[in-house]
């Protein structure tokens, strides 16, 4: 029997797999390929002589084998990055603050468990949100007054490094009652004749005017609110519709006040990146506050990132 050699690296892979239920999610996770992450659990398969998930199943449906593995992962994982963190607070110290600020048109609803979650590790890294309707992010950095930020695209700044944090679909909401509540899928003539209505921002911010609309020359009328309660009661009372992240809108969804729909049949998909300045790089809690952000978004909000999620 060949040696076989199992490696951390393996045990995320496979953990990834069990939290996200999906190969190409799971890749994102580990920030591989999904061509890359099959090849790597083939190769531990091999050396096992055994497989760990069943193919073809949604979401994946691991043997008895992976089963045992992802037990081991659950075990020892969490051990090492304890012990990991213990080794940089010795280095580095254990306090510091931290300010955060999200770009206006996304929420805070998915960062509060990431918050949480840090401070069980850190708690004497003081955490502050910034209030208040922030359409610069980057110069907030650049100001000093903010250490980590939320972007959805990427500045090109050489005092700034960007690190991914996921993808999510744009969709599109309506009245119940609205002509457009009919079609499954809206297309850029569909927004011609409408109100949108928007976050106050420049239209290069705003994903679905810069994708769909502007490359066909349609430019709606907008209205806009800086408050995502207040644009669901517009679109709710017929005053116009409008795009949002999924994750947003589905709270509002299951209450049946809006309807939403697929904007183009491929769908419109935007991305997160956490933003800091470079001289920030070697502090240890800001990365790992990051790290922590994005394995809780992962593990936490899947069938919040899109709504074919949600229709499966």
């Amino acid at each position: 029997m060949k040696p076989i050699f199992l490696e951390l690296r393996h045990l995320k892979t496979l953990l990834a797999l069990k939290e996200t239920g999906s190969v190409s999610l799971a890749a994102k996770r580990v920030h591989l390929t999904q061509s890359a992450l099959s090849h790597q659990i083939k190769c531990l398969e091999d050396q096992y002589d055994l497989a760990l998930f069943e193919r073809k199943t949604q979401p994946i449906r691991f043997t008895p084998a992976g089963e045992r593995l992802i037990k081991l992962a659950n075990d020892v994982l969490p051990k090492v990055i304890d012990a990991e963190l213990d080794l940089v607070r010795v280095k580095q110290g254990k306090a510091g603050e931290l300010r955060i600020a999200v770009e206006c048109h996304t929420c805070f609803d998915w960062l509060m468990p990431s918050m949480d979650r840090f401070r069980q590790g850190w708690p004497l890294v003081e955490l502050d949100i910034l209030s208040g309707f922030h359409t610069d992010t980057i110069g907030l950095l650049l100001s000093y007054r903010a250490d980590w930020v939320v972007v959805s695209e990427l500045e090109e700044n050489a005092d700034i490094s960007y690190y991914p944090l996921f993808s999510y679909e744009m969709v599109g909401i309506c009245s119940k009652d609205h002509p457009l509540a009919e079609k499954n899928v809206w297309e850029a003539e569909d927004f011609r004749e409408e109100t949108l209505i928007t976050y106050p921002v420049s239209d290069d911010m705003l994903d679905l005017i810069r994708k769909v609309l502007h490359p066909k020359g349609i430019n709606p009328v907008r209205r806009t609110s800086e408050l995502t309660i207040a644009i669901i009661q517009l679109v709710a009372s017929k005053r116009g519709i409008a795009a949002l992240p999924y994750w947003t809108v589905k709270p509002y969804l299951e209450k049946g006040y809006v309807v939403a729909k697929r904007i183009t049949q491929g769908g419109l998909y935007s991305n997160l990146y956490g933003a800091i300045r470079k001289t920030d790089t070697k502090v240890a809690y800001i990365s790992d506050f990051h790290n922590t952000v994005q394995a809780e978004s992962f593990a936490t909000i899947p069938d919040l990132l899109t709504l074919e999620s949600a229709e499966k």
